[in-house]
């Protein structure tokens, strides 16, 4: 196998939160290990080296450590256009890193170039139907990136498809401008050698849109992204004990949802069918994550008093946390209404937990038989569903059965040859 030097796009790192496209960077990045990996950065440039670096790493961290005005980013994107962005790479030093930046132990350098998600930003705002021109000035043999940009490089441009939802998806947010997605692809297409899509399902929407795709796109199955490290931690039984009595729940006492709690989950129809059987489960439905677009149709319940004992809310968690409450919960249950890809139930199987989720999009193609499958709409049959993912003992012993074969399928080793097949055809 060949070793390259690889620039790894990092604007989804550059987030507030981490969702699923960051985590997939993440196991991106820690299947091309092997090879020289640098990561594209954009914080503000600092002359003292030291001092850079550790910007980098509070911007990482933290994305608000570093924010400008909209003025100072227009300022910013015309000094680019005349050729006046700063770019410097810096020795990653792999120091001791917290959780939410561990996967930086797998970065070799930093490739920054000041403000550049910003500038590319302001750019797709005046002049959409353009990829903002990025030149590399340093020997680096392919740009690999997490989520389409509208971009063209000087090096070869691997960019990774996980959906094309702001094009099909009526629950998307409005604020996430279709027209800009939509020249993001199209330039995608245009100015990459391979695209990588996560699912057929991805594909094949994609393809309706855009035919000329067709030629350019693999199907690259991503990888489930739980380092070993962090399921030692949360396998131990003092954490689990720790986390438990922290969020005042039982093992097997409670079925669990985790991700952004947005019109698109189905998080309103998955409450309202709890609530319909909660008498008969007679254990909690608890819910994790940051809330989002549409969230005014359910937040109500989460709220509520009479429902405190019935329904949990967490807000966001950390991935520690989650992977504990994954592995104690009676049941994972997902029915969400759209998906590109679906890590969650991933996720859930590998942490040897039961599944429920939806029975469209993405979803049978990436759970196969190893998950409970329903239809998202019909309150009935997820109703139904939760109380036979609960109850029925014999459903749920084979899909732990199935579980593995499964989870199998979508190993970092299996990553890995696919992606440097991807490389190689280049």
């Amino acid at each position: 196998m060949n070793n390259y030097k690889i620039l790894i796009g990092g604007y989804d790192f550059e987030q507030k939160i981490h969702r699923g496209i960051t985590f997939y960077g993440k196991a991106l990045i820690k299947s091309l290990s092997k090879n020289e990996l640098y990561l594209l950065t954009s914080s503000n440039f600092i002359e003292e080296k030291e001092l850079m670096y550790l910007n980098i790493l509070k911007k990482l961290d933290d994305p608000e450590s570093d924010l400008i005005s909209s003025k100072k980013k227009l300022l910013k994107y015309l000094k680019f256009l005349m050729g006046e962005s700063k770019q410097f790479v810096y020795k990653n030093y792999k120091r001791n890193l917290k959780e939410k930046l561990y996967y930086l132990n797998y970065i070799d350098y930093f490739y920054n170039i000041s403000y550049l998600y910003d500038m590319s930003g302001v750019h797709n705002r005046f002049f959409v139907k353009k990829p903002l021109d990025i030149r590399i000035n340093r020997k680096i043999e392919y740009l690999i990136l997490t989520s389409p940009m509208n971009i063209k490089s000087n090096i070869p441009t691997i960019q990774t498809l996980h959906d094309v939802l702001p094009l099909t998806c009526i629950e998307h947010p409005p604020n996430d401008n279709a027209k800009i997605f939509y020249y993001r692809i199209k330039n995608m297409i245009k100015y990459s050698e391979k695209i990588i899509s996560v699912s057929e399902f991805s594909k094949k929407e994609c393809i309706k849109i855009f035919p000329e795709a067709e030629g350019k796109i693999e199907v690259t199955y991503q990888p489930i992204p739980i380092y070993e490290e962090e399921e030692e931690i949360a396998n131990d039984k003092v954490v689990q004990k720790s986390i438990l009595e922290k969020f005042r729940l039982e093992k097997d006492g409670y079925l669990f949802f985790v991700g952004m709690l947005e019109k698109r989950k189905n998080i309103k129809l998955l409450i309202e069918a709890y609530l319909a059987v909660s008498d008969k489960i007679k254990i909690p439905l608890v819910l994790a994550g940051a809330l989002g677009y549409g969230n005014e149709e359910f937040v109500s319940y989460l709220k509520d008093k009479k429902y405190k004992q019935k329904i949990i809310y967490l807000n966001y968690i950390s991935n520690i946390e989650k992977l504990v409450l994954l592995k104690n919960a009676r049941a994972f249950v997902f029915p969400s209404l759209n998906e590109g890809f679906g890590l969650p139930p991933l996720e859930a199987m590998r942490m040897g937990t039961p599944v429920l989720t939806s029975n469209i999009t993405a979803l049978p193609e990436v759970c196969g038989d190893a998950a409970l499958l329903v239809n998202p709409y019909s309150l009935k049959e997820l109703a139904d569903g939760l109380v036979e993912i609960s109850e029925n003992n014999i459903l749920r012993e084979n899909l732990l059965k199935n579980a593995p074969k499964q989870v199998e399928k979508f190993s970092y080793d299996n990553f890995k040859e696919k992606i440097n097949k991807v490389i190689n055809l280049i």
